[in-house]
């Protein structure tokens, strides 16, 4: 499957446009509808790669995570063939604002700021921001936190969670990534460490998931597909897609087998989000 790769000075061009069209109230790129794409036979999909598991590059090179699966079935549904267009977490709306992208599979926390400039679909999937430590650790919520010191990835939405939910005077020890994170954890330079309900899945990995556990869940993290501003028949059958791919328990299998969780109950309303297009 054919992946679009695009250089810094296109990005920051693309971004560029975005902002532009955002500032005189125009979208950048024209509506989209799904016979478009029936005719044209392929969709342009904006996934990440290297997020694990949610769309990474396997050994053999090819596309692969769960991300990568909801697309391949979203193409299927609709009859064509997909594309990706890989993003990161800069560039993934002035990709899509700015027509590189038809729709966006990215793992992407629904917010309400991004509403403004995006149409989130209704929620696929969670990455519920978790509390991890070793199993014997008496943690049992925020309140425990104090006793502690929490590690978290600096930059990252889990930072100031941390900060608002833990006690006055909790040590928190700040990371580059995740992955550091994650290992500070094992190292033993931190109690516990506050991230992505997938933390687990890179604890397992190293051969110690007997030694921690996931202790509770901190906050909410839902996560949505998403469309321009204005792609209203895209965005009833994106909305259509996840409500029979829900019903029929697909989205639930998936969200096992890559998550290794159940997948959680999602709202199909958030304060300030609407997923109508109305």
């Amino acid at each position: 499957m054919k992946r679009v790769e695009l250089t810094r000075a296109g990005v920051l061009g693309l971004a560029a446009s975005a902002i532009a069209a955002l500032a005189l109230g125009i979208a950048p790129a024209r509506a989209l509808t799904p016979d478009e794409i029936k005719a044209k036979g392929k969709i342009i999909i904006g996934v990440q790669m290297d997020q694990f598991p949610w769309g990474f590059i396997n050994a053999a090179g090819k596309n692969e995570g769960f991300d990568i699966e909801i697309s391949e079935l979203v193409a299927k549904d609709l009859g064509v063939k997909p594309e990706y267009a890989r993003i990161t977490g800069q560039n993934r709306i002035p990709l899509l604002t700015g027509g590189t992208a038809d729709i966006l599979v990215p793992s992407m926390t629904i917010t309400e700021e991004r509403a403004k400039v995006i149409q989130f679909v209704l929620p696929y999937s969670a990455n519920d921001i978790t509390l991890w430590a070793k199993k014997d650790a008496p943690i049992k919520g925020n309140e425990d936190l104090g006793k502690y010191v929490i590690g978290v990835n600096r930059g990252s939405v889990f930072d100031p969670i941390l900060v608002k939910a833990a006690p006055a005077g909790t040590q928190i020890r700040r990371f580059d990534d995740d992955a550091s994170t994650v290992q500070a954890l094992l190292a033993g330079q931190v109690d516990a460490i506050l991230g992505s309900i997938t933390y687990g899945l890179v604890i397992a990995s190293t051969g110690n998931a007997d030694k921690y556990e996931r202790k509770y869940k901190v906050a909410d993290n839902y996560q949505g597909m998403a469309v321009r501003k204005g792609d209203k028949q895209m965005l009833d059958w994106l909305n259509d897609f996840v409500k029979r791919r829900s019903a029929d328990g697909t989205l639930d299998a998936l969200y096992k087998k890559w998550i290794g969780a159940e997948r959680p109950a999602l709202p199909t309303t958030l304060p300030g989000v609407n997923f109508t297009g109305e």
